[in-house]
């Protein structure tokens, strides 16, 4: 529908749509008995006179259309807006002064704002034009802006808009607009603290100070203490549902002042997502965990009693393989200890030789900080990289769900057992009355340590298969051997005693037994005054490491091989035993006759130098070196040769001797008066 120099005019569609057929409208054009205001064709649509049309026509349009005349008026604007993206797009970005942005609601009802005013713009820009181009006067602004208030209510079918109903405060927001954008429509109350009792820096910072109180005071106490400070200093007083809202507004701040530092950390910090290592060997995660499974122990007390307690529990570190939660190692004791932890790091070495052949190394060691300053040289043996986990931070270190998985996968199925933390709900906790009925049968710490070993066990069982899986994957420069001497250095047992090097090797008693152990290296040899302390592994004795007792020499040493005394007691590698000791002492005996033919020529050399020396020309000191040496001619002659030298020497009395005296003086006199003309006698 469209208005026609002031008149309503309704288009062909809309009348051959269910109220006239095109045949019959055409005839009754045709006979002028209903009268067609403008013709189609060309772009243009057929227009026609509602009040032209018979009766039974006339009162079907006024009864589907009964504010023809409304719609006709208000369908200019309605086929003129369009959405705008930009409005949409400012709105949706915008950000108020405390950091909040604008609802979704009102994004879109903003959004319409802007593009009904562009259209009302653009509609009045066009009849400006198009009465400026014919030479019609213009039709007052008071008019268009109360056609467009009357299209308002149609326009928000479409486009939920708040644009004011009356015309002149509609003409006054488009000016509005015109001047200051989008921005204009933006209601203040989202800004508003008119109404507002907190508003400076100091009432703000002392009701913080209130909430963020570590002893979590209630709303009311918080509520009392600020209006306390309000009578002295003039502020409006505050009730306790305002101090929850400000609680709400200042949550970022309470958490870390109520709930401490490390809840803060744990829920209000940025979290890190990881993923898990791609082959075993390249991480592994150990801490201590407190097994919840409790056992009986009996002690004596002060005045002899036998006194049983039920709540006694042990202590598991365990060294997990992050990248199938493969417990590597573990070690069980009374409390955690560095020996301990050393224990399951001794643990971890051996098992990784009994999957794959040899001890290896992990690429990266993650612990927690507990003993790290005496720790970290033994965590670097394990681990290439040692990385501690920040300190209170259970959520970096994959060991710790490990260990509730423990819990509750085997822990929970036993008689004994402990339940779950402190900070458990106690709903989730056993039944107290249930363990104290049936404490006297739970095990000793023997038959915990038992449970413990199967629990170990079966983890492993399950997933030793995924874990050799894995290692397919691990590359060759991330694949770390750990040498036996490594591995004795740090982990192996001491007997407690130093040994000296004996002819038959070093002869510890290890295990209650004396054995018999020797290196095959030949500067072993040269140390036989050192005191050693041996270092074994329990499980294989085999091999042992003999330290200094400053540390700076390490030999490592292997058990005699014992061969039988009977030729006929000889048993398939008897004899390549003991040609490599044969092959040892001879290669000994050459290295000492190597290091005495330099002893010797570094002795010829200094008695050669010492021939060209004034002193060697008296005979009879001449004559004493040689006697020192005693060397032997060719023929095994040492005391003709000294005779004989002795005899051709010049007599010692044929020297000319020069009397010098030497004056004496006592003590006290004057030395002045004393004088020596020849010194060279000194």
């Amino acid at each position: 529908m469209e208005i026609i120099d002031g008149k309503v005019c309704i288009s062909y569609e809309e009348l051959t749509g269910r109220i006239i057929t095109p045949a019959n409208l055409n005839n009754l054009v045709s006979r002028k008995k209903v009268v067609r205001v403008q013709r189609g064709g060309n772009g243009r649509v057929a227009l026609f006179d509602p009040d032209s049309l018979p009766l039974k026509y006339r009162t079907e349009v006024y009864k589907r259309w009964p504010d023809l005349k409304e719609q006709a008026e208000s369908k200019e604007f309605i086929d003129t807006v369009e959405p705008d993206g930009a409005a949409f797009d400012f709105f949706q970005s915008y950000t108020l002064s405390d950091g909040r942005h604008l609802p979704e609601d009102k994004v879109l009802e903003y959004a319409s704002n802007a593009a009904i005013m562009n259209a009302f713009r653009a509609c009045w820009d066009a009849h400006v034009s198009k009465r400026q181009r014919s030479g019609k006067r213009t039709t007052l602004a008071k008019k268009f802006w109360a056609r467009a208030a009357a299209a308002l209510p149609r326009l928000a079918d479409r486009f939920p808009h708040s644009l004011p109903g009356s015309p002149r405060r509609l003409s006054m927001k488009c000016a509005e607009y015109v001047r200051e954008g989008y921005a204009c429509f933006i209601s203040g109350k989202f800004q508003n603290g008119n109404a507002g009792k907190v508003l400076t820096e100091e009432q703000v910072g002392y009701l913080a100070t209130l909430i963020n109180d570590p002893n979590n005071v209630q709303d009311t106490k918080v509520a009392a203490a600020y209006n306390a400070k309000a009578r002295l200093f003039g502020w409006k007083k505050i009730t306790a549902a305002a101090v929850g809202v400000w609680r709400e507004k200042l949550q970022l701040e309470a958490a870390a002042g109520r709930l401490g530092v490390t809840n803060f950390r744990n829920h209000k910090t940025m979290q890190v997502k990881r993923s898990r290592p791609t082959a075993p060997f390249l991480m592994c995660s150990l801490d201590g965990w407190t097994v919840e499974l409790l056992y009986q122990k009996t002690r004596t007390d002060k005045k002899g009693h036998n006194v049983t307690t039920y709540t006694n529990r042990l202590t598991m570190v365990v060294v997990l393989d992050p990248c199938v939660d493969y417990p590597m190692g573990y070690a069980v004791g009374d409390h955690e200890c560095p020996e301990l932890i050393k224990a399951a790091l001794r643990n971890a070495a051996v098992h990784s030789r009994e999957l794959t052949g040899q001890m290896l190394r992990y690429n990266q060691v993650q612990s927690d900080r507990y003993a790290i300053s005496c720790m970290k040289e033994l965590y670097a043996v394990l681990g290439d990289k040692v990385i501690p986990a920040q300190a209170h931070n259970a959520k970096a270190k994959p060991v710790e769900p490990y260990f509730n998985h423990l819990n509750t996968t085997y822990c929970q199925l036993c008689a004994n057992w402990g339940g779950y933390g402190v900070t458990t709900d106690p709903k989730r906790q056993p039944n107290s009355e249930a363990l104290n009925r049936r404490r006297h049968s739970f095990p000793d710490e023997a038959g915990v340590r038992a449970q413990i070993d199967e629990m170990m066990r079966l983890e492993r069982a399950q997933k030793v298969c995924k874990l050799m899986e894995k290692l397919s994957n691990l590359k060759p420069e991330h694949r770390l051997v750990m040498s036996r001497e490594m591995y004795l250095l740090n982990f192996g047992a001491e007997t407690g005693f130093k040994n000296v090097l004996e002819g038959c090797g070093l002869r510890p008693t290890i295990l209650g037994v004396k054995r018999d152990y020797d290196c095959f290296e030949l500067s072993f040899r040269d140390h036989a005054s050192e005191r050693w302390t041996v270092k074994y592994d329990p499980d294989d004795l085999h091999e042992v490491l003999a330290v200094s007792e400053d540390g700076t020499h390490r030999y490592m040493l292997e058990e005699k091989y014992v061969q039988p005394m009977a030729l006929a007691d000889r048993k398939p590698g008897d004899a390549e035993q003991l040609q490599r000791v044969r092959d040892y002492n001879k290669a000994l005996e050459a290295e000492t006759a190597r290091r005495m033919g330099d002893h010797f020529a570094g002795a010829r050399r200094v008695i050669e130098r010492a021939e060209e020396l004034p002193i060697y020309q008296t005979p009879a000191l001449g004559s004493c070196m040689e006697d020192r040496l005693m060397l032997t001619d060719s023929r095994g002659q040492h005391k003709d040769n000294r005779s004989r030298n002795r005899l051709a020497a010049a007599d010692i009395k044929a020297l000319e001797v020069e009397t010098v005296e030497i004056p004496v003086t006592r003590q006290g006199d004057d030395v002045e008066a004393y004088k020596v003309t020849d010194y060279s006698i000194f």
